[in-house]
């Protein structure tokens, strides 16, 4: 099971990666970023990377939910398939706010050592 969500996590930051705006550093290049971070604005940046990242995740989240929704308002359109398709959105809305509670939180850290680098 874990590695069930460790592998959508990596699926999810990898595509939010491959979304990363063209001002930032390049997808391939947020690891580098994080490891050499030694000044206020490249923890500023990173917090706002970590903080994007999460927001993306609540959104798709919100619209899995939206889909789990579905599938309990007309079960009887899915057979039986229901039961897997219920298991499998909440896990998905599970793991994605997961996902977004552990950006967020490294957003903060990076905010921290922003703080703390004046």
């Amino acid at each position: 099971m874990k590695l069930k969500k460790l592998t959508v996590l990596i699926g999810a930051l990898s595509l939010l990666s491959a979304c990363a705006t063209e001002t930032g550093p390049k997808p391939q290049s947020w690891a580098k970023e994080v490891q050499t971070a030694d000044s206020r604005e490249a923890h500023l940046r990173l917090a706002e990377h970590y903080e994007d990242i999460a927001n993306t995740l609540d959104a798709d989240a919100k619209e899995e939910q939206q889909m789990l929704q579905e599938y309990l308002a007309r079960p009887w359109k899915y057979g039986k398939r229901i039961q897997d398709l219920k298991s499998q959105a909440s896990a998905m809305i599970r793991d994605l706010e997961m996902a977004a509670k552990e950006s967020r939180q490294m957003a903060e850290y990076h905010r921290q050592m922003a703080a703390e680098e004046r």
